[in-house]
């Protein structure tokens, strides 16, 4: 038999408004960072000023804060129930994505929940990495990728799309500028020397890679699950519990119409609550 269920909960602009009276009230409550396109009339969105004219035509009104040059969030101490933080993380060096969970924590009322995706998970992909699962990095397929890395490249191994997802300055595929880039055998001999200790290649190929503002969508830092717990335990949370795909203790971030639409196959899912 074929169930035919609902994909989550619905929640209404009428639900908001029984929670919070107006939309401009909940707004100061809600707040999603690094929202890009996205957008709901009752949560702020934060995201970095744009930084191409292609972005800037789809990004959705928001408060322009930029993370590397901005220690503190432009927002009220102990004033929100929700922030919302979906594929962020892994852009930012591991220094600022620390500030930034004191800041939420800062921020948070009693109660408030910090719901954390991102990916790819470094676990899931070292595991398809091991197996040697060619198709595990599915999203390289698409057409919109193939038409952002160089098109004099030979066509990517396992390797270096393992790479380009890591520490993606670091890949040949890559415009950005670094120092040490890597090709394909270079990173399977780095692999094979490293097979049972992961996190040591994974801190070596990031370490060292800054923020550049001109490519934003680079993948600069590492997380799993276990890694974001540390995270969140040093920046005060003491209430932080695994989580997944449409499963956030808040009933707003379980509207899937809204949340957890980027990549749920590969992401990892985290919360913390004050």
């Amino acid at each position: 038999m074929i169930y035919k269920r609902p994909d989550s909960i619905e929640i209404s602009i009428n639900d908001y408004l029984a929670l919070y009276g107006t939309e401009p009230d909940a707004k100061r409550r809600l707040y999603n960072i690094g929202a890009g396109a996205w957008s709901h009339v009752c949560w702020t969105n934060i995201d970095l000023p744009a930084q191409t004219e292609a972005f800037a035509a789809i990004q959705a009104p928001c408060i322009h804060h930029d993370l590397i040059k901005q220690s503190a969030l432009p927002i009220q101490t102990a004033t929100v129930d929700a922030v919302y933080c979906s594929h962020v993380v892994e852009h930012l060096p591991e220094t600022i994505v620390m500030n930034l969970m004191k800041e939420v924590f800062r921020c948070m009322d009693k109660g408030g929940v910090f719901r954390i995706v991102t990916g790819p998970c470094a676990d899931l992909d070292w595991d398809a990495l091991m197996r040697a699962d060619k198709n595990w990095w599915f999203w390289f397929k698409d057409i919109d990728f193939k038409r952002s890395i160089k098109n004099e490249m030979e066509p990517m191994t396992i390797y270096d799309q393992w790479l380009y997802t890591v520490a993606t300055p670091r890949s040949p595929y890559s415009e950005t500028e670094c120092e040490e880039k890597y090709n394909s055998n270079e990173i399977k001999k780095m692999v094979e020397s490293n097979k049972n200790n992961p996190h040591s290649i994974l801190d070596a190929l990031t370490q060292s890679l800054a923020f550049n503002h001109t490519s934003a969508g680079d993948h600069i830092s590492w997380w799993n699950y276990d890694k974001l717990h540390g995270f969140l335990k040093k920046a005060g949370f003491t209430n932080i519990y695994r989580s997944a795909y449409g499963q956030s203790t808040s009933m707003l971030m379980r509207d899937l119409r809204y949340f957890d639409r980027t990549y749920p196959q590969v992401s990892v899912y985290i919360e913390a609550k004050k």
